[in-house]
């Protein structure tokens, strides 16, 4: 089941980004792993009070959280093309799941919710990006139907800000 998070579920949520920054670590990339960290439980309450993040809830545990925001002001000038001109896309991003349940298809769940969430709420796209080093990531949007588009160059991210984007078409327009 997913659904918007919530405050009290903070320690659970971290859970999912303190192993996911492990892992991402483990493949050799930097997403997250810069001198601070990323992203912190003040992100994550943002998020929630902005009602953005959502939980995949198995068990009656958190097991993978993703953040659906709108425009990116890193997404206006990609190096590469987005499929469609639009600024009423859905972003994903601060994707993340438990170490208990990987390999469980928690992110194609949030993958799948987060386009769904997309149709149903009128987004003529929804996009996403990633660290050229994870390979998950990638594989999970190209076989959920998004298309490589180029990269981006985060101006906030100090240490390898290049970032592949993907963008899955909801409607035309």
């Amino acid at each position: 089941m997913i659904r918007r998070a919530k405050e009290e579920e903070l320690d659970q949520i971290m859970k999912c980004i303190v192993d996911s920054r492990a892992f991402l670590k483990a493949s050799g990339s930097s997403q997250w792993n810069g001198p601070l960290g990323y992203p912190h439980d003040y992100d994550l309450l943002n998020d929630i009070k902005m009602d953005r993040l959502f939980v995949n809830i198995r068990d009656n545990r958190v097991c993978g959280v993703c953040a659906l925001s709108g425009c990116e002001k890193d997404y206006e000038k990609p190096y590469g093309s987005w499929q469609i001109e639009t600024n009423n896309y859905l972003t994903i991003h601060r994707m993340a799941v438990n170490d208990e349940f990987r390999g469980k298809g928690v992110a194609t769940e949030l993958f799948e919710f987060s386009i769904k969430y997309g149709k149903e709420n009128g987004y003529d796209s929804i996009r996403v990006d990633t660290h050229e080093k994870n390979v998950i990531m990638q594989h999970l949007a190209l076989k959920l139907g998004f298309k490589a588009c180029g990269y981006v160059i985060y101006s906030h991210i100090a240490i390898e800000p290049k970032r592949l984007i993907y963008e899955k078409v909801l409607k035309q327009i």
